[in-house]
C-alpha cells in the first residue's frame, strides 16, 4: 500500500528502523554514527595522515570529530546497517567547508558518490555560500584524482596539502551527481 510504513525488529545500535515502499530506512543514533565515522576514518586516513608527517590517534580524533559533529552537516550512506560512506560540511567564511569525505573501498563506485554528494550539495544549498572548499593530503592520491574528477580546482597548496574549491552549481552538474538527483526523485536511494 503507498504511504505505508512498517516498524521492524533493529539492531540495539540503530535509533529506530522501518519499511516504507519495500525498502528498508533505519535512523542512527548520533554516538553509533560517530562510531561508525571513526573506525572508517582509522581504515581509510590514518596512513595518508601519518605519511603526510602528521600524528593519528583514535582517541584525539574521535573527540576531534565529535566537537565538529555538533556543529557540522553530517551526511551519511549506509548499507546492511554498516556505514559505508559520509561527508562533514560546515560553514566556513564564504563557503561550506568539507571535513570530511570519505566512501568504503569496497563501495566505491559512482551510484555511492552520487548519493553522497546530493545529500552533501542538498546541505550546502541550503546556505547563503555558493562555493565548497576541501582540504587534501597530497598523500592522498586517491582522493586528489576524486578532486579533480569532480571539477574541483586547487586555489592553494603547501609541503603536506592542497586547497580544492568549486561552485555548487558546477558540482550539481558532474553527471554522477545528475543521475543521483534523478535516482532520489524517484524513490530508489535515500536524498536529503
Amino acid at each position: 500500500m503507498i504511504g505505508m510504513v512498517r516498524r521492524i525488529l533493529c539492531p540495539v545500535s540503530l535509533t529506530s528502523c522501518a519499511i516504507a515502499f519495500g525498502k528498508k530506512f533505519c535512523v542512527y543514533s548520533s554516538e553509533d554514527t560517530l562510531n561508525a565515522i571513526v573506525d572508517l576514518d582509522i581504515a581509510l586516513l590514518k596512513d595518508h595522515t601519518e605519511a603526510a608527517g602528521d600524528h593519528f590517534d583514535r582517541e584525539s580524533h574521535r573527540q576531534a570529530l565529535k566537537e565538529r559533529f555538533e556543529s557540522a552537516k553530517t551526511t551519511t550512506v549506509w548499507r546492511d546497517d554498516k556505514l559505508i560512506a559520509y561527508s562533514f560540511i560546515w560553514p566556513k567564511d564564504d563557503c561550506w567547508f568539507v571535513d570530511g569525505f570519505a566512501i568504503h573501498p569496497e563501495h566505491r563506485n559512482a551510484a555511492i558518490m552520487g548519493e553522497l554528494m546530493v545529500q552533501l550539495l542538498a546541505h550546502a544549498k541550503a546556505g547563503p555560500a555558493r562555493r565548497v572548499e576541501s582540504n587534501v593530503y597530497k598523500t592522498n592520491q586517491l582522493s586528489m584524482d576524486f578532486h579533480r574528477k569532480l571539477g574541483f580546482e586547487i586555489i592553494r597548496e603547501n609541503e603536506k596539502g592542497v586547497a580544492f574549491s568549486q561552485t555548487i552549481d558546477v558540482l550539481k552538474q558532474h553527471p554522477i551527481v545528475r543521475r543521483a538527483i534523478k535516482r532520489v526523485s524517484r524513490g530508489e536511494i535515500n536524498g536529503p
